[in-house]
């Protein structure tokens, strides 16, 4: 009986390890998502900041 249980508890052990692993890859997934639209929107700002200086040349 005691190899049953000790069998069971690692699995469940096993089974948490899984879901922790996959919630970790899930967050790093969206976190290197919201750093690729952070850099975009970045890139957007310094287009617009450019366009003006370059603006202010011309006249």
């Amino acid at each position: 009986m005691e190899i049953n249980l000790l069998r069971i508890f690692f699995t469940l052990v096993n089974i948490a390890i899984l879901v922790a692993f996959i919630i970790g890859i899930y967050k790093a997934i969206q976190s290197f998502k919201d750093f690729v639209n952070r850099s975009k929107s970045m890139e957007k700002k310094i287009d617009i900041i450019l366009d003006k200086l370059e603006n202010k040349k011309d006249n």
